[in-house]
């Protein structure tokens, strides 16, 4: 067994902040393995990716670096067409001495990384897991109605089907084989959240489908300006108020993060069985949340606070202690928190800083979280969130109030100035620029 302090990096798919939504709806959303990790582990409740959209957001935590500096603003940019694998903090445990392993979606795709790169950034070989975008004929199914049905296979022995079953299995399988001198650095990338959201059909038993209703603030409205209500289209459903609608897909959103939940508690057993625990730090963080519902949408790529909160758990076994923390901070921050906590050089072009000092219980200073999408750009800054969008429009919340992001304060008010010259600012620290007013 290994000296050093291992890394297991744990990544969701499209998942929501789940700690803020313990009984949002009514259902109480049912993630018990999530919650004995979080009981034992520094639990950011503020924590926002760099970009609304899967490919973009996992360039940029993985290098540090924000997606517009690297040219990855859409799925179809490869970050590895625009650096060198070696800028990726990961490759940095691995120039240390670290066996690196790869397992599941870490980086954008759920197939290996091109044998070049995976070589570079990796020391063992390439795993294969199949995803969960369809279910092969002949597979014992119920619908369960939402989009694209909501299916979920009846038969347990078909639970082995599914991506989360395979990347956990093979997760375990090395934690329980591993016996090698160098600290490792282990990912584990899961399929859930992410749609079509099919899973075993327990897990969507698990929810009492009348049990799910919207939140009361919902029913005030929402405040839109021309660009928003032009450029993020309403979902049918939702606009016309078929809540029938929403309580089937919320439910199955629900059901396949309990479904992730599930294996991600397999792995944690495993941990502890083998005696890795005692050494090993767990990172469990998301590439971006997920609108179910608010603004009557329901999908990512927005500014709002839902669609760019994210999970962020982050266990150290020399301070194994539940801690909520409420500072906003930023994916972008786990390589650097990563590398300091492993006593490794930091990254010099890197904009994020190590959360260390927060993990230990103390304190360190705030500073605005800054979030981005095409010509779109928003802050978190102290209790606000402020956006700017590219035709000069702005929508300015309070989070105390309104954490659903639907009232817009306005430009006459107070904080809006500062707050706005707040974001050109740290717009203009990342290399973009944008007049105050247009």
């Amino acid at each position: 067994m290994s000296d050093g302090k291992n890394v297991l990096l744990v990544s969701f798919d499209d998942c929501i902040a789940f700690m803020n939504y313990r009984s949002a709806f009514g259902a109480v959303l049912q993630t018990p393995n999530l919650d004995r990790i979080m009981a034992c582990s520094s639990v950011f409740r503020s924590a926002y990716c760099q970009v609304p959209l899967c490919g973009p957001s996992r360039a940029s935590f993985m290098t540090g670096r924000m997606p517009h500096q690297l040219g990855v603003l859409s799925n179809a940019d490869d970050v590895f067409e625009r650096i060198d694998p070696r800028e990726i903090w990961t490759y940095r445990l691995k120039e240390g001495g670290y066996f690196c392993s790869s397992g599941g979606k870490v980086h954008h795709g759920y197939k290996p990384l091109k044998r070049r790169i995976h070589n570079v950034l990796y020391s063992d070989a390439q795993k294969r897991f199949t995803d969960d975008m369809s279910l092969p004929p002949g597979v014992e199914r119920k619908r369960y109605h939402g989009i694209r049905g909501g299916w979920g296979t009846t038969d347990e022995k078909d639970d082995a089907l599914y991506y989360d079953a395979q990347s956990s299995s093979s997760a375990i399988e090395f934690l329980t084989g591993y016996d090698g001198a160098a600290p490792f650095y282990r990912e584990l990338g899961f399929f859930s959240p992410h749609g079509p959201r099919f899973t075993p059909a327990r897990f969507k038993e698990m929810y009492d489908l009348d049990a799910f209703q919207p939140p009361e603030s919902w029913a005030g409205g929402f405040d839109e300006t021309d660009y928003t209500r032009e450029t993020m289209p309403f979902t049918p459903w939702l606009e016309t108020g078929d809540m029938t609608e929403w309580r089937y897909n919320v439910r199955n959103y629900f059901a396949a993060l309990s479904h992730g939940d599930h294996h991600l508690g397999l792995v944690w057993d495993a941990l502890q069985e083998t005696g890795h625990a005692r050494n090993t730090i767990v990172v469990i963080l998301s590439d971006h949340g997920f609108l179910l519902g608010a603004r009557q949408r329901f999908y990512k790529t927005t500014l709002w606070e839902q669609s760019v909160g994210t999970p962020l758990v982050i266990h150290d076994p020399e301070a194994p202690v539940g801690r909520v923390i409420d500072q906003p901070v930023g994916l972008i921050d786990v390589g650097p928190t990563v590398l300091d906590l492993l006593g490794l050089p930091p990254m010099e072009d890197s904009v994020g800083r190590s959360l260390r000092s927060l993990i230990a219980g103390g304190t360190r200073p705030e500073r605005p979280v800054a979030s981005y999408r095409f010509g779109n750009a928003t802050i978190r800054s102290g209790p606000y969130r402020i956006i700017r969008y590219e035709d000069g429009s702005t929508q300015l919340f309070d989070l105390r109030t309104d954490p659903w992001t639907l009232k817009d304060l306005g430009r006459d008010h107070p904080a809006h100035a500062g707050l706005l010259a707040e974001l050109q600012g740290e717009a203009a620290a990342h290399g973009l620029s944008f007049p105050i007013d247009a």
